[in-house]
C-alpha cells in the first residue's frame, strides 16, 4: 500500500475534529454529573451510554491526530489513515 506523510490541512482537521469531540465530551459529562448528583447516584442508562459514546469518539480523534501517515485504506497498527478521511476537507469545515 502505498503511503504519505500528512499535510498540514489534514494535520489541521484532525485537531479541529479533537477541538469538537473534547468540547462534546465535557458538555455530556457536565449533564451527566448533573443528573447523578440530582438522582443521587441513579441516572438513566441513555445519559450514560451518551457520556460512553463521547469519550468514544473523543479517544478516536485523539488516535487519529496520533497517526502521521494517509493510505488507501486504514493501518491501525502502523498509524496509518484511510485517505477518504480527508476527501472533502476543502468543502467543508468542522463546526
Amino acid at each position: 500500500m502505498k503511503t504519505r506523510e500528512k499535510n498540514k490541512k489534514e494535520k489541521e482537521h484532525d485537531q479541529k475534529r479533537l477541538e469538537k469531540a473534547t468540547k462534546e465530551l465535557a458538555d455530556v459529562a457536565n449533564g451527566f454529573a448533573t443528573e447523578f448528583a440530582e438522582c443521587d447516584g441513579d441516572v438513566f442508562y441513555s445519559s450514560f451510554k451518551n457520556l460512553q459514546n463521547a469519550a468514544f469518539e473523543y479517544d478516536r480523534e485523539k488516535d487519529m491526530l496520533k497517526m502521521t501517515k494517509v493510505g488507501e485504506s486504514w493501518d491501525w497498527q502502523k498509524g496509518i489513515c484511510g485517505e477518504h478521511r480527508y476527501r472533502d476537507i476543502q468543502w467543508k469545515e468542522i463546526k
